[in-house]
């Protein structure tokens, strides 16, 4: 049964979830090929690589982001879903495989989760995580195998992600989790941002890591709620 392909329909549901239209297809970093219930998530490489991200951790982070958004999608057509990470060493563009099982139970929180993409170009009020769910968001975090470090700042509150190494498939999982926590942001109606760009540079990730107390490798920056004019990271 898993050598049958996908009806359009699935697709088109799946394909919508994973893009998002702020960013168009020139902002994408990823490919995707369908074999079957197999989808392929590719690293795009007929873009030359950011000069800002010369060894493309971001456009993996990016491609992860999409391997969420495109589990979840699944769980709403009511399939269940597998994955791994950076499967054959033989093939370095190959970041994720996505088994999906149409007679498999969904994830119901996969499904949940869907619909906080569907809204997740809404205005968010400006008040920033309270301790209940900066709790959900450290668990949304963990059950990705990564973790969010809290820190002190003057503004909106500042998470750094990380994960325990820095492989390909870290930076994959770092994507994956990211999105499980925007998404689990949404549902607890919180704005939250990505911000890459200031950890950029090796030393930058390094410090980023130390201000958690906790040993480990800096992916990216969250903010939650919404920082003052005048205050913006």
């Amino acid at each position: 049964m898993l050598d049958e392909q996908l009806t359009t329909e699935a697709l088109g549901v799946l394909l919508d979830a994973a893009t998002d239209p702020d960013r168009g297809e020139s902002g994408r970093s990823w490919r995707l090929e369908v074999n079957g219930h197999l989808l392929d998530v590719y690293v795009d490489g007929s873009h030359p690589l950011p000069t800002a991200d010369p060894a493309a951790r971001g456009l993996r982070i990016a491609a992860g982001v999409a391997v969420f958004d495109l589990r979840c999608a699944a769980a709403s057509l009511s399939f269940d879903s597998w994955f791994s990470l950076c499967p054959y060493r033989h093939d370095p563009d190959l970041l994720a495989r996505i088994v999906i099982e149409p007679t498999g139970l969904p994830d119901q929180e996969l499904r949940q989760l869907y619909r906080a993409i569907r809204s997740r170009h809404l205005t968010r009020p400006p008040a920033g995580p309270d301790n209940a769910v900066q709790l959900a968001l450290a668990r949304a975090a963990e059950l990705e195998n990564t973790k969010l470090g809290w820190l002190s700042v003057s503004f909106a509150p500042l998470a750094v992600l990380s994960t325990d190494r820095d492989e390909r498939s870290d930076q994959v999982a770092a994507g994956i989790a990211l999105e499980r926590i925007l998404l689990t942001s949404i549902r607890h109606d919180v704005a939250a941002t990505h911000l890459p760009q200031p950890i950029r540079r090796p030393e930058l990730r390094r410090c980023a890591q130390e201000l958690t107390g906790t040993s480990g490798f800096a992916q990216t920056l969250i903010r939650f709620g919404r920082a003052p004019a005048g205050d913006q990271l």
